[in-house]
């Protein structure tokens, strides 16, 4: 029930609320009372042949005064509506009497109240009305105590969203700015590369700014989106070995948040492979299994005083935030420094926890 939305956690109270009303309750009654069940169903049928002036009661009538801060409407309504339930029950008893398959005897109780015959008297029992009133008025609390919830998640998500958007909008920028370093550099060096290297900037700059709008994607897309981008990479440097991208796992069928995993890619070009450090490997591995995907990157650690921070940007923060955001106790991020080599490792639990 705690995944369910307002609008069905309210029919499922309601529906239990009249089932109570309307069966359980006249089907203890008439055990007890009666010594014919014929009897018992038949006060099951009659209260339930009452049930649009109760309806009435907690779906017009209340809303508009006790629950809209006018409790002197409510009282001045109540004789009225009193009067109203008055001619719902006699309707139900004229109804009852008329048909056939009713027991005689219990028709003819029906009959001995003339309910076609106003004489100042109401065929109600007014305790058991009260009774279903005051019951109506706390159904209605419930209710009331779903809407409140129900806002109050609404608010909440939308204040997740607005935070997860910003969190986006920064990795967006953020990337450009390395992505146009990568081209400017190879103008600079006159390479035939540039061209191709702006076509496939196209494709990613598309995907950047369409695609990743979306609350998710494809993780087929995203492994390409991070290939292209790797190859973009590569092209600046002389040894094709420097940057080492593998994925092992059937990605397809698999939704992932856009740009998740692209600000640990950043922080190894960043913090390491920028810094023309002897020997450094960038390596960027991905394992799917139908429960959990595994990202790690690693790269050599730059000499200290190289880095400066304020240079750390958005990085692991923004990962780190966007993960208690979008998948709280589904994800575990280690940081580690083994063999002189700074290696992130990102789980991410496919299936919430039951």
């Amino acid at each position: 029930m705690k995944n369910w939305n307002y609008y069905k956690k309210v029919k499922l109270v309601e529906l239990l609320y009249l089932f109570l009303l309307f069966v359980i309750v006249p089907l203890s009654m008439g055990l007890q009372i009666f010594d014919r069940f014929s009897f018992t169903l038949s006060l099951i049928l009659v209260n339930m042949l009452q049930a649009p002036s109760i309806i009435f009661f907690y779906r017009w009538l209340l809303p508009r005064t006790l629950f809209n801060n006018r409790p002197w409407w409510f009282l001045g309504s109540l004789p009225f509506y009193l009067l109203l339930y008055e001619l719902n029950a006699r309707l139900s008893y004229l109804l009852m009497i008329n048909l056939p398959f009713i027991p005689e005897k219990y028709r003819s109780n029906l009959a001995s109240v003339e309910p076609w015959h106003w004489n100042g008297k109401l065929i109600q029992n007014l305790g058991y009305t009260v009774l279903i009133l005051l019951t109506s008025i706390g159904f209605l609390f419930i209710r009331e105590l779903f809407k409140r919830q129900h806002m109050v998640d609404q608010l909440q998500s939308d204040k997740l969203r607005l935070e997860l958007d910003q969190l986006k909008s920064q990795v967006q920028p953020h990337f450009f700015f390395n992505t146009l370093n990568n081209l400017y550099a190879l103008s600079l060096q006159g390479s035939p590369k540039t061209s191709v290297s702006i076509a496939n900037l196209s494709g990613i700059m598309r995907y950047v700014l369409y695609e990743a709008r979306d609350e998710k994607v494809l993780l087929a897309k995203e492994i390409a989106f991070m290939h292209s981008y790797l190859e973009l990479e590569r092209i600046r440097h002389t040894d094709d070995n420097v940057l080492q991208f593998g994925v092992q796992g059937n990605p397809n069928g698999i939704l992932v948040e856009p740009l998740l995993f692209l600000p640990l890619i950043e922080n190894c070009f960043k913090h390491s492979l920028h810094y023309k450090i002897p020997g450094n490997q960038v390596q960027v591995l991905m394992t799917i299994d139908e429960e959990e995907i595994t990202f790690q990157t690693s790269n050599l650690i730059a000499p200290k005083g190289e880095v400066s921070p304020t240079e750390s940007g958005i990085g692991l923060y923004n990962v780190r935030k966007r993960l208690e955001l979008l998948y709280p106790g589904r994800h575990q991020l280690l940081v580690a420094e083994e063999d002189s080599r700074f290696i992130v490792t990102l789980s991410i639990q496919l299936n919430s926890p039951k």
